[in-house]
């Protein structure tokens, strides 16, 4: 579906702007399968990585488009920043969902839940179109936005499998995998993100956005399951001031940050740039670690274009001996958001005491703060937003 270069995401946005970005809002909802997508973006994975960065997207969007016209899309752009910045607020469930997760993973992949667990993950429900979005995500990493949240619903309440299952499937096949609006997202299908609200599939309207491509839906639940309700309180931590970087200090390179920016390669210019490859291998599958370790090749040939040299080190115990050996005693990094890569780094940093500072994004300094409660306020904040990114 996609390729991993700077080149690749800036070909699509072009694409997308001249032949879809008008028609988004009437055809954005139809899922007409893997090789017709030209009614999306095909950019989420792009983004992921800021690869192509959101501002840029909505910069190039509204040279010749007022927001007005393309509205829903530019709202698309800030859901997934709703999210992260929902979640930067209440940590905790994101600690929840990986313990719980992971406690699930061993009772299910044993005794009567196995099989209908071990159904699910290889497409073998009978239900022809969750087995065909099951293979789908395996095999092209990507499932369109509907589908998957037809695909929760099934998962959750006509399969009766836990959400935390379904999410870990996701987040270790899908190229965009987002640890905020993936979780969010499954907990939103299942009804614990927003009070009273869940989300059903209907046969009916599969059908309808899906043109009649599948037929055995095998007894969609018409009823959904229901889960306790639990409010968390939105704690966003204070973001502090980016300072100028000492020379020859360690920044190190996350995945979650491969931005193409002057001002980020001046950064790197002046100091020792590093990357463990241990942050492509964090429990995906083989086709996302083909992805990242593209998209870092392609990101490092940038780089050596510009004379800066990435540092390569295959684990963290061999980035360890290097620290210790130079006698480096903090590292810098740009913040990755709750997820796996926060995780790795976290764990490393505490295990060697090492101080570790963030370099934060000003997009994301300006937008998380006001994701405290639900999309509909934060969304009338965006005018504001693009104003702010507008003049810039």
């Amino acid at each position: 579906m996609v390729n991993e270069t700077r080149k690749d995401s800036l070909e699509r946005l072009t694409f997308f702007i001249k032949n879809g970005l008008n028609n988004y809002s009437s055809q954005r909802n139809f899922d007409f399968g893997p090789d017709k997508r030209s009614n999306v973006s095909n950019l989420s994975p792009y983004i992921r990585k800021r690869i192509i960065h959101e501002i840029e997207v909505l910069q190039e969007c509204l040279k010749f488009n007022k927001y007005e016209n393309i509205e829903k899309f530019v709202q698309e752009v800030f859901w997934r920043t709703y999210w992260k910045g929902w979640l930067e607020g209440r940590i905790e469930i994101w600690d929840q969902y990986q313990k719980s997760s992971l406690e699930l993973k061993q009772l299910y992949s044993q005794g009567v839940r196995k099989k209908n667990y071990q159904n699910a993950l290889t497409g073998n429900t009978g239900i022809d179109c969750f087995d065909f979005w099951v293979n789908e995500l395996i095999d092209f990493g990507y499932l369109h936005n509907h589908a998957r949240m037809w695909f929760a619903s099934i998962w959750i309440h006509t399969l009766n499998l836990p959400w935390q299952l379904g999410a870990d499937f996701f987040l270790r096949n899908l190229l965009d995998a987002d640890p905020a609006s993936n979780t969010l997202s499954w907990r939103w299908v299942a009804g614990l993100h927003t009070q009273g609200k869940n989300y059903l599939a209907s046969e009916n309207n599969i059908n309808k956005y899906t043109d009649n491509r599948f037929k055995k839906k095998k007894n969609l639940s018409s009823k959904p399951l229901q889960f306790d309700y639990k409010i968390y309180d939105f704690k966003l931590n204070e973001f502090k001031e980016n300072s100028k970087t000492p020379e020859n200090s360690i920044f190190l390179i996350n995945l979650n940050h491969l931005v193409y920016k002057d001002e980020v390669f001046d950064k790197f210019s002046n100091n020792k740039v590093c990357f463990v490859e241990s942050f492509i291998h964090s429990e995906t599958s083989e086709l996302v670690k083909s992805f990242n370790k593209k998209a870092i090749n392609d990101y490092s040939k940038t780089l050596e274009a510009k004379n800066i040299n990435i540092n390569f080190y295959q684990n963290f115990s061999d980035f360890n001996i290097y620290l210790k050996k130079n006698n480096y005693k903090e590292i810098y990094t740009f913040y990755p958001g709750v997820g796996r890569q926060k995780d790795i780094l976290d764990s490393f940093v505490n295990q060697n005491n090492y101080k570790l500072t963030y370099e934060y994004d000003d997009f994301d300094k300006m937008c998380w703060p006001n994701a405290s409660s639900g999309f509909f306020k934060f969304k009338k904040k965006i005018p504001f937003f693009l104003n702010e990114i507008l003049k810039n």
